[in-house]
């Protein structure tokens, strides 16, 4: 299938490539790859799009109109972040992003991890790994003269505008953090 059929079925499906990618899971970049060449368009996106498009208006607006009803219910964007300890505080960006999570702090200190959301309880799980510059300092009191890391886990709840948690670490204190989701990721 090339990009123009692509096009084509999206088009007479009344199918956006934002729909079209939330419907397989993917991002619109992805569907935007595929419409103009750069990346082959995966087996199971044509068959589906086959089927798709042999099924008879009615079913097939139905199906549609299932997808644009169901709020999806992880939020992924870029989230400000707050968090305080008893030796420090400090500001930072997290993104969560298809499984993916990373951002980092006024401090300097890069987060690297992924979530899984859990549909029973609506909230993300996530593991972090946080990296320290040199001579960073911790805002649990820790400073090293030499880059270290840390795993981190939390629960986040993502369906709210903003929020609270506690940051678990291996090494003893918590670190209270309130986020706010701050805006979704751009399609390209």
């Amino acid at each position: 299938m090339t990009g123009d059929e692509l096009k084509a079925i999206l088009d007479a499906a009344g199918l956006s490539q934002a729909d079209f990618a939330r419907l397989l899971g993917v991002t619109s970049r992805a569907v935007n790859l595929w419409m103009v060449g750069d990346r082959a368009i995966p087996g199971p996106a044509e068959a589906y799009l086959r089927l798709l498009g042999a099924l008879p208006p009615n079913l097939r607006q139905a199906e549609l109109a299932r997808l644009r009803e169901r709020k999806p219910p992880m939020r992924e964007g870029m989230y400000g972040i707050e968090f305080q300890s008893g030796s420090g505080a400090g500001i930072g960006v997290l993104v969560l992003e298809n499984g993916r999570a990373y951002g980092v702090d006024a401090g300097g200190v890069k987060y690297d991890g992924g979530y899984v959301y859990d549909d029973k309880t609506g909230f993300a799980e996530l593991s972090l790994k946080l990296t320290f510059a040199p001579n960073t300092p911790a805002v649990f009191g820790i400073r090293h003269p030499y880059e270290w890391a840390i795993d981190v886990s939390t629960r986040l709840d993502p369906r709210q505008e903003r929020g609270r948690l506690r940051l678990a670490t291996p090494i003893g204190p918590t670190v209270d953090v309130q986020y706010r989701y701050l805006r979704s990721l751009p399609d390209a």
